[in-house]
């Protein structure tokens, strides 16, 4: 019998998959184990990591926001700066927009920008010369700041993240900064659909889109036949069926989250409401009751030892096994190395496919970051083991096969960059006998 993952052993997901039927259950867990735990530590350190990795490219002072609702008239949000009144119109005050704050007065909750705001705030106070923390257009002439960053957890859709660039392009000195190329934007976000991007690169304001990870979807995690049968899950186990509000002849849209999206990713600051409705509504039928699994998108009930999304052993032999790679799945000399060694190795598998200069379809096989990618290719490259259009040379196919023939041997854990042996010395002659 197969060993439970994390999720799986969990006492709340063994209750949440006692719900479906028996030939249901398999799927289900199949699905709850594709999900990527993030844990509050990860998210933290990785995006401070991402966001002090990317100022190096900046010239001058950086403008942060931490990614929230804003309030809305008539499908237009409200300007993120006041300006005067004069004829010619011009952004006035030090004050900036507030990095938390409620839009509806009888719903005083705080969402990720809480936790999000948290690492700005403790940035803005370690580099007081690099960033400012939700500047105002006074501000922003004083310290010439040069670039307009929006920091957020997640573009599931790309509709908060976009409003939020509208607000400020919405001002006319804004426009005007990055018309006289004075300012450049960027969303930096923890992860991002693919849909969600695309959505956000088409803003006026042509931001850059940096992520740490690309956000795991039911579409992007299992072939095309299976993803269907994970979809028709979702919608046949949607809490929410037959209630007011769920337009019946939309098959699967609401079922897979808000904006379609069927992702497939938690926080431990909480679920995004891009992940399938079974996973975190309620039924309020009394006769058909369902219980969520992240009741009101809460993932506080999970224990802890669930998050974490670094990749271990078994997880690079699971997705060596997705890559067909049977036999690198199953190799004792890559498995039993170092970490870094067997994620090497699961990339250097990866590029065989199609689409190998992709960094988001890599990171998509692999589970692997883009920043950890960028560095291994550049490894590769050193190596000798793929050439500039990342296409595996003769020496990266001898490491591969060298590699898938350890599965029938017992011999010392490889390392990378060193596979060649040691030639041997006689330390001692003697006389032929």
């Amino acid at each position: 019998m197969d060993k439970l993952t994390a999720i799986a052993s969990d006492n709340r997901a063994q209750a949440w998959l006692g719900q479906f039927n028996l030939g249901d259950r398999t799927r289900a867990q199949k699905l709850l184990e594709a999900f990527a735990f993030v844990s509050r530590d990860d998210f933290t350190d990785q995006m401070r990591a991402m966001l002090l990795r990317e100022c190096e490219s900046v010239q001058g002072m950086i403008a942060l926001y931490a990614e929230r609702e804003l309030r809305h008239r008539q499908g237009k949000p409200h300007r993120l700066f006041k300006e005067t009144r004069r004829s010619i119109k011009r952004a006035t005050g030090s004050k900036g927009p507030d990095a938390v704050k409620p839009t509806k007065a009888y719903d005083p909750s705080v969402g990720s920008e809480g936790i999000v705001a948290q690492i700005i705030s403790q940035l803005c106070h370690e580099y007081p010369r690099k960033f400012l923390n939700h500047p105002g257009p006074d501000q922003i002439r004083k310290k010439r700041a040069r670039a307009f960053w929006v920091v957020t957890d997640l573009i599931g859709s790309g509709d908060r993240a976009s409003n939020y660039l509208e607000a400020a392009w919405l001002v006319r000195s804004v426009r005007s900064w990055w018309s006289g190329k004075l300012m450049k934007f960027a969303v930096m976000a923890y992860s991002s659909t693919v849909p969600g991007e695309r959505w956000v690169a088409r803003h006026p304001s042509k931001p850059a889109i940096h992520v740490v990870l690309p956000c795991p979807t039911i579409d992007t995690s299992f072939p095309t036949k299976e993803a269907e049968q994970m979809k028709m899950l979702c919608t046949a186990y949607d809490p929410t069926d037959g209630e007011p509000g769920h337009p019946p002849w939309v098959w699967q849209g609401p079922s897979l989250g808000y904006g379609n999206g069927g992702a497939l990713l938690v926080f431990a600051h909480g679920a995004p409401n891009n992940v399938p409705l079974m996973f975190h509504k309620a039924s309020r039928d009394k006769k058909n009751t369902w219980t969520p699994l992240f009741p009101a998108r809460v993932s506080a009930g999970i224990t802890k030892e669930v998050f974490g999304i670094d990749l271990t052993a078994e997880s690079i032999s699971a997705r060596l096994d997705n890559l067909g790679d049977k036999g690198l799945a199953r190799s004792k000399a890559v498995l039993s190395s170092d970490v870094q060694t067997g994620q090497t190795f699961l990339l250097l598998s990866a590029l065989q496919k199609a689409l190998r200069l992709n960094y988001r379809m890599l990171a998509n096989r692999t589970g692997l970051k883009t920043h950890e990618i960028r560095v291994l290719l550049r490894k590769m490259t050193h190596y000798g083991w793929i050439d500039s259009q990342r296409r595996l040379t003769d020496q990266g196919y001898g490491q591969l096969a060298h590699a898938r023939k350890q599965e029938l041997l017992a011999g010392a854990p490889m390392t990378v960059g060193n596979s060649e042996p040691e030639p041997y010395y006689p330390t001692s002659l003697r006389h032929p006998i």
